[in-house]
């Protein structure tokens, strides 16, 4: 999972449910950041990977976080299409350290941004990341840790706390 510049996440649980129909965790705690804070960064970046040899291809994502700066608890499912899952295992020819090689991109990253906005990207192998889908996430009425937290957030970091104050939340611009 990645959030943009200063827009500050923390990932409480990431649920992958495979073709064999078996939910698996994921790893869950920080958020990557992105290069800037408005809009999804269009620069190279690369996600935390966080893979489980237990699971086979995605069905279905299920993640819960944090957006630390606003603060809300959100959750987003979504179903992995027959085409994303094809994209995992494609080969394409890239160039990657000075040779030429047939890579795939193998990687799924989802930015989650305040006001719930989500989006799916494709990545790996010295590729371009490909966008697949973006999506609105659910507020968490409980609120963070499904209400076992007694409603404290994780801190956020004192530089982007001084961002917000200083500057804005862009709602918006995800």
């Amino acid at each position: 999972m990645v959030a943009p510049e200063h827009m500050e996440a923390w990932a409480e649980a990431v649920y992958v449910k495979d073709v064999q129909d078996r939910w698996v965790r994921m790893g869950a705690g920080v958020v990557g950041e992105l290069g800037q804070t408005e809009g999804w960064d269009s620069g190279p970046w690369l996600a935390r990977r966080d893979s489980n040899p237990q699971a086979d291809a995605p069905k279905e994502i299920y993640i819960r976080w944090q957006s630390l700066v606003e603060p809300q608890a959100y959750y987003w499912h979504f179903e992995v299409p027959e085409t994303m899952r094809q994209q995992l295992v494609k080969r394409e020819p890239a160039v990657w350290q000075g040779r030429a090689e047939r890579v795939c991109r193998s990687n799924i990253a989802v930015g989650v941004a305040p006001g719930g906005r989500t989006v799916v990207w494709l990545a790996g192998g010295g590729l371009p990341r490909v966008e697949i889908q973006r999506g609105q996430a659910t507020v968490v009425p409980e609120g963070p840790y499904q209400g076992q937290s007694g409603g404290k957030f994780r801190p956020m970091h004192d530089a982007a706390k001084q961002y917000v104050e200083a500057h804005r939340i862009p709602y918006g611009s995800w």
